[in-house]
């Protein structure tokens, strides 16, 4: 357990009668940029903010460096936690509040979130209640890449920003990271944009577990099949298809590794093979299959 970073044993959290982490058993060590992936509501922040100390466990099991992170001042100053409300008193302005962080964390570098500002357009004269949504992202960004901690957490760090800003944040990140490696955490949305510097993915639906993959081998784990129904579906049958579109040309998405002997098969049907995105992926796992419903959408009424 020591050698991990974040170590949970059906840790579940609840409020009231509502269940944001269900049973979750979750191990991640060593120096990595991972994807925390859902839809609103599937646990994420929770997660994070018991990971943060910020939240007390109801059930299982939860470890950061070894110890329970609630009320730790040893675990928590090598973790950072930063999200879109940040709790900053709005009349601070911007090099304050990095003081306030340096006391907190032993190896911020205010030198170099000083740079940041300077690179992201930002004064550090600026008072922090003056920021759009967009700027108070960059600023939280900045925050929490510049403490340097051992565990860093960004919960939705792009919101507001405009994608030239948001690609420059990655690249940021992504050379940071190469600079000073350690365990980053980023809970997003735009899976799309992030899968390009990302080496793992946790993806979580309603407070569960989905699966933990390292992103080259989730791009092996399903396969898409297109071409005539009657085909598609015969290739298809007693597989684990985890969608499926019917029409003109049907399409279903199976669930397993895309082989040579799959690649052979689907030729001698006539079908296209092909792989499939990681975020279609992560969609197709988080949701019922609606495509039947969709089609009910255009049909007549009786």
């Amino acid at each position: 357990m020591n050698d991990m970073i974040i170590n949970t044993a059906k840790l579940t959290k609840t409020f009231g009668k509502q269940t944001a982490v269900d049973n979750l058993t979750l191990g991640i060590s060593g120096d990595s940029i991972i994807g925390l992936i859902g839809r609103n509501g599937a646990g994420k922040t929770t997660l994070m903010k018991m990971i943060a100390g910020q939240l007390d466990v109801n059930d299982g099991e939860l470890h950061v460096f070894g110890e329970k992170p609630m009320d730790n001042l040893s675990v928590l100053k090598k973790v950072v936690y930063t999200y879109h409300n940040m709790p900053y008193p709005k009349t601070l302005k911007l090099e304050t509040i990095f003081e306030n962080y340096a006391a907190l964390f032993p190896h911020f570098d205010k030198g170099f979130a000083l740079k940041l500002l300077d690179y992201f357009a930002l004064s550090p004269n600026l008072k922090f209640k003056n920021l759009s949504q967009g700027m108070a992202s960059i600023f939280n960004f900045i925050c929490g890449l510049s403490c340097r901690a051992r565990l860093t957490m960004f919960d939705e760090p792009v919101l507001g920003m405009d994608v030239t800003v948001r690609k420059a944040a990655y690249e940021v990140l992504l050379r940071e990271f190469s600079e000073n490696p350690r365990t980053i955490i980023v809970s997003s949305h735009l899976l799309s944009e992030i899968e390009g510097i990302l080496s793992e993915i946790i993806l979580i639906d309603d407070g569960k577990l989905v699966l933990y993959e390292d992103i080259d081998e989730l791009r092996q784990r399903a396969y898409r099949i297109e071409g005539e129904e009657s085909a598609v579906n015969s290739f298809a049958d007693n597989k684990n298809v985890i969608y499926k579109k019917t029409g003109l040309a049907s399409e279903t998405v199976i669930y397993e590794e895309l082989t040579e002997e799959v690649k052979r098969r689907a030729t001698e049907l006539g079908l296209t093979v092909s792989t499939v995105r990681a975020e279609d992926l992560c969609v197709y796992l988080t949701r019922e299959n609606k495509g039947g419903e969709l089609e009910c959408l255009w049909q007549k009424m009786s």
